[in-house]
């Protein structure tokens, strides 16, 4: 339960050290529960559900966050075009385009006195 729980935080990105905590059986069992989970999720028998989405109702629809990791590059949001994500920049971005590098720990929400 722990590595199924595991894999819908992380939305299937296993992060390498992470790989030496788990035996090699465990970490197989967690690629192949993602790629089950990962042809279900989205355009599957749910309609195009993204299962991945928004695992606890929003707060609100647009975050504050902070880029920690390097080499992310540009994204396409939904609503705001083409961001640049450089590490120590922060942005105002819909949830659904970077709640999953959020949960990656690519990006930091941030709140009350780390804001803008």
């Amino acid at each position: 339960d722990k590595l199924r729980a595991l894999r819908w935080e992380t939305a299937g990105n296993l992060a390498t050290p992470m790989k030496f905590v788990l035996s090699e059986a465990e970490v197989d069992f967690f690629h192949e529960y993602d790629k089950l989970a990962s042809r279900h999720a989205i355009g599957g028998s749910m309609g195009g559900l993204d299962w991945n989405a928004d695992q606890n109702p929003p707060e609100e629809n647009f975050i504050q966050v902070r880029v920690v990791q390097a080499g992310l590059g540009k994204i396409e949001t939904e609503m705001c075009g083409v961001v640049e994500l450089e590490v120590g920049s922060m942005h105002y971005l819909p949830r659904s385009d970077v709640e999953h590098l959020v949960r990656q720990g690519a990006l930091v929400q941030l709140g009350g006195e780390e804001s803008f």
